[in-house]
């Protein structure tokens, strides 16, 4: 037997030695993964052995199969970049949509607003803004002031979304004005598609002649999510 052994050994290195080739083998779980053979003739091999046989593949053959796979990757990059702008389009387009109608709630709060103006301010702007809002089906607790219903929550309850000031106004849009030293109430007003309109038709979008700090609110229904989901973190917030 260990005569056997030699001539086998002897024989191997003969082979080795007659190809000038280098073998290194690597065997995990009974399957042989990675085994090169170099010869000093220029050829480059892999062989890559399981239980069933071995597999010799050249360099030219392992080059085409990369190439295959990125080619393969970069159509499903290109698909996934086609969905993507699809799915942008969509989102735009439903964006465009949210726009209310004549019978959506924000259009009939304005309207109720617009339709009960005085020609003048009387001094309670709270008060009919907040009806024409209940008129139309928003529900939340009055407050005596103004501003209050911004610093409490309240219309964030009711259903609105703060958006930016230098977004573009649509009907049923309200915007509330910070209370200061002069204006220990505030202001409330809402957008009736032409007029801003509190306790009276007003003339500009702002009832004072000076420059005061204010935020916009909007119907969330007609809000994009980015804006939705700010809301909801505003909520979660103010429960604390």
């Amino acid at each position: 037997m260990k005569q056997a052994l030699l001539i086998l050994s002897v024989l191997g290195m003969g082979i080795a030695q007659t190809s000038g080739a280098a073998i290194t083998i690597s065997q995990t779980n009974n399957t042989i993964t990675n085994t090169s053979v170099a010869s000093n003739y220029g050829s480059s091999k892999n062989i890559y052995s399981t239980k069933s046989g071995a597999y010799v593949s050249n360099n030219d053959e392992i080059s085409q199969a990369i190439s295959n796979l990125s080619a393969q990757a970069k159509q499903k990059e290109n698909q996934l970049s086609s969905l993507n702008s699809r799915l942008y389009a969509e989102k735009q387009q439903q964006q465009v949509n949210k726009v209310p109608d004549s019978n959506s709630a924000p259009a009939i709060a304005a309207a109720r607003a617009s339709k009960v103006a005085l020609s003048g301010s009387s001094g309670y702007c709270a008060r009919y803004v907040r009806k024409a809002l209940q008129s139309a089906g928003y529900e939340f607790t009055p407050n005596p002031s103004a501003y209050q219903y911004a610093t409490r929550g309240t219309l964030d309850k009711a259903g609105f979304s703060k958006i930016s000031n230098d977004m573009p106004t649509q009907v049923g849009d309200v915007i509330v004005y910070d209370r200061s030293s002069k204006r220990p109430h505030g202001h409330i007003q809402i957008f009736d598609g032409e007029n801003w309109i509190s306790d009276f038709r007003q003339n500009s979008i702002s009832p004072y002649s000076g420059v005061y700090a204010y935020t916009t609110w909007r119907d969330s229904k007609y809000v994009d999510d980015a804006s939705a989901s700010d809301r909801n973190i505003y909520l979660a917030m103010n429960d604390k």
